[in-house]
């Protein structure tokens, strides 16, 4: 008996021994990026300490790869650029997914890779995630990635359909017009009828803005 309590113990022991271990060598990875971060502030140039990120960010445990990536998208490192790309949909943690597909969003990378990211992003498993997605689709205004954030307002969330109608206030498509009107009668939440009537009314005064410059520049003309 006596023998078997000192063995539980003893694995009781190794184990904190290991955690604690573990939970060192995280801090002192998390404390190396932060020190990069603050030499890449001063020269974004640097490209030996853009490697060292760009390694947290492919190796590092979940809290480096995600402080990793943030200082990657932080800098626009074009050189992060296939990371963002895998990161995005490939790892398992909610938080780095967000920041990847943030970084993507930051690199303005209006290509079919990036597209392709960005919508499987809007439709993750994660809303967090998703309300990125819309947010990097809103700013890239990209017909390709329309009907993803079309889809979106029916979401059963409040806060991503919310999103949703953000991402589409700049998109030049009567679609966006129709489903705006129809969503504003129809939405059970106040907060999103609320987003939909200010983003209605962003979108007629800038129609009006570009039909007023266009009469001024036929004027011109003439």
């Amino acid at each position: 008996m006596k023998k078997n309590i000192i063995l539980f113990i003893f694995a009781v022991s190794s184990m904190l021994i290991i955690s604690c271990s573990a939970k060192d060598v995280t801090l002192r990875r998390i404390e190396d990026v932060h020190k990069a971060e603050q030499k890449l502030a001063k020269n974004p140039d640097d490209e030996e300490t853009v490697l060292e990120v760009l390694n947290a960010a492919q190796n590092g445990g979940r809290e480096v790869r995600a402080e990793a990536i943030w200082v990657l998208g932080k800098i626009e490192a074009d050189i992060a650029y296939s990371d963002f790309l895998r990161a995005s949909v490939e790892d398992p943690d909610f938080n780095v997914r967000c920041l990847a597909v943030l970084g993507l969003g930051k690199l303005d990378a209006n290509n079919p890779e990036a597209i392709d990211r960005i919508k499987r992003a809007i439709s993750d498993t994660d809303l967090q995630v998703q309300i990125e997605g819309l947010k990097v689709a809103g700013r890239m205004n990209a017909k390709t990635l329309l009907n993803s954030i079309l889809d979106s307002l029916s979401s059963k969330n409040k806060w991503v359909r919310m999103a949703a109608v953000e991402a589409l206030k700049d998109y030049d498509d009567a679609r966006v017009d129709r489903s705006l009107n129809l969503l504003a009668s129809t939405d059970k939440d106040y907060a999103v009828r609320s987003t939909i009537n200010q983003v209605i009314e962003y979108r007629k005064n800038k129609k009006n803005s570009k039909a007023e410059e266009e009469i001024k520049e036929t004027a011109s003309a003439e």
